[in-house]
């Protein structure tokens, strides 16, 4: 979403109740590309909001995906408790906070004053003298008490921070080891610093120490990445095609890993994957959006329904930029009125009609194609056809929706043909065999852009008009010379509104009857 005022996009997640009250003061660091997003959580607060910090998208898509894995470890550690953090998991956390303080200052460390005095209240620390806060002027405590009240007066915000970005909520026995490793590398990275800043620039001989911290992806039992998926395809319920495509993209991921254990994945393992799959000529979109897609739908439904640990397809993408030259475009008038006037001549019903449905409604080819007899109705006197995922598949739920036919679809005769026809208008779903994958109205589509493309136009990706799909480019500017209003339009065709603010309220039949009249048909 966006925010009103803003053009950047928005995450939002509310939180969830049954942790709300145990999640108050806790230290958020959420990741957004690059940086991360520092939040407090206070009494009363009911949600979670952040700018994602890009204008574009796809890309907002990208940050939002690794937020939400973010936040989902979150919530998930609230639910199971404070954990024990091994030695080596806090030696790790200690290497990241090393790396931090070395690289944000390798190129230029400042004067040598500054980490002489760093190293001074690391000395302090140690031994229990850093800080008035905390330990400097209480009495009577403790040699170890006042150490550790050093210790956290110096670094708890630095451990905060790590195990906020982790989304990691430990013991008391944790956070004290995690502090005595934390000083050590604290110390390690000022000494070095300093050298630095005197101009000795010489390798740091135990920079090597420190591990990588743990992929906390292990699952307590084996399970199969196509369980996950099918899980979600249950649920979810996608149209056959889409799950009888994904499933393979998740059979090839499990080829190319060698492995099935979805608990062992790493996002190493799907980054490496999709740098393979990158280097065999690989479209970028169908990588992102339907191979990639694939894992990230599976590896969720595992996290949400406690499979796995955690979704490490998450924020894995192939990061490209449209050009404008690869923008797909809509006919012009000359392509049109050869399409159209070629279909008006044709005996078969899915060539005669769908080219000018949409060509007048801008809808998906697919969308036309299934329609049925039941679908075309005329309500309040307006002739118009039902889009409906009882007829077939629609993309998303904002794509179901009544349109109003084109005065020129009328005058063509398009009732007179339905008439008091039941079923699919332009196939013989008796005629399907019964171990057909591929819907029937995807097949009628191909034959379609199959019959277009022997016109001679030049169409196909390389001329940047799709043979169908051009039409609802040419629609949307069309619209646009007639002076229709975007969301008139959107609710044709069936995009979705672009901020909360125009999703508001409703678009009459009239209003559509009313702006589809507007859209000039060639001839």
């Amino acid at each position: 979403m966006k925010r009103p005022g803003s053009t950047f996009h928005q995450l939002v997640q509310r939180i969830p109740a049954d942790i709300a009250g145990r999640a108050v003061g806790m230290r958020l660091a959420i990741p957004v590309g690059d940086e991360t997003a520092d939040i407090l959580i206070t009494p009363g607060r009911k949600d979670i909001r952040t700018s994602l910090r890009t204008r574009d998208p796809r890309e907002a898509r990208e940050r939002q995906a690794v937020a939400v894995a973010y936040l989902e470890a979150v919530w998930r550690s609230v639910r199971e408790g404070p954990r024990r953090l091994t030695h080596k998991e806090a030696v790790a956390l200690a290497g990241e906070a090393y790396r931090t303080l070395v690289e944000r200052v390798e190129d230029d460390p400042g004067p040598v004053e500054g980490w002489a005095i760093r190293e001074a209240q690391n000395l302090q620390a140690e031994f229990g003298k850093f800080g008035f806060g905390r330990a400097g002027l209480k009495i009577g405590v403790g040699e170890a008490e006042r150490r550790r009240e050093s210790l956290e007066e110096l670094l708890g915000p630095v451990a905060d921070g790590f195990l906020s970005r982790r989304g990691l909520i430990i013991d008391a026995e944790s956070r004290a080891r995690l502090l005595e490793q934390l000083l050590s590398a604290d110390r390690q990275a000022s000494l070095l610093n300093l050298r630095r800043a005197e101009g000795d620039y010489s390798p740091d001989s135990e920079a090597g120490r420190f591990p990588a911290f743990p992929e906390a992806t292990k699952a307590t039992s084996s399970v199969n990445l196509l369980d996950l998926f099918d899980g979600w395809a249950r649920e979810r319920k996608p149209s056959q095609s889409t799950v009888d495509q994904w499933r393979k993209h998740c059979e090839s991921f499990l080829a190319f890993l060698g492995k099935d254990d979805a608990g062992q994945v790493t996002k190493t393992d799907v980054v490496r994957w999709k740098d393979a799959l990158v280097a065999a000529g690989g479209s970028p979109k169908t990588i992102n959006d339907s191979k990639l897609a694939a894992l990230r739908v599976a590896f969720e439904w595992g996290a949400r329904n406690v499979r796995v640990s955690s979704n490490p397809a998450a924020g894995v993408a192939v990061a490209f930029k449209v050009r404008l030259q690869d923008r797909m475009q809509g006919f012009d008038d000359v392509e049109a009125a050869a399409i159209l006037n070629a279909a008006a001549r044709e005996t078969r019903p899915a060539i005669r009609w769908l080219p000018l449905l949409c060509a007048t409604t801008g809808a998906r080819v697919g969308e036309m194609a299934q329609l049925r007899g039941e679908d075309v109705i005329t309500k309040d006197g307006i002739a118009a056809v039902r889009i409906t995922a009882e007829a077939g598949s629609v993309k998303n739920a904002g794509s179901e929706r009544t349109v109003p036919l084109h005065p020129a679809v009328l005058e063509a005769g398009f009732m007179v043909f339905v008439g008091d026809r039941k079923g699919p208008l332009f196939f013989n779903a008796e005629r399907r065999k019964a171990d057909a994958k591929k819907p029937s109205h995807k097949i009628v589509a191909k034959n379609v852009a199959s019959w277009v493309k022997e016109l001679g136009l030049e169409t196909g990706r390389a001329h940047r008009k799709d043979p169908s799909h051009a039409w609802r480019h040419r629609f949307k500017t069309l619209a646009r010379a007639a002076g229709i209003n975007d969301s008139v339009a959107d609710a044709i065709v069936g995009h979705a509104p672009d901020s909360v603010a125009k999703a508001y309220g409703t678009v009459t039949l009239a209003t559509m009857r009313d702006a589809i009249a507007r859209i000039p048909v060639p001839r």
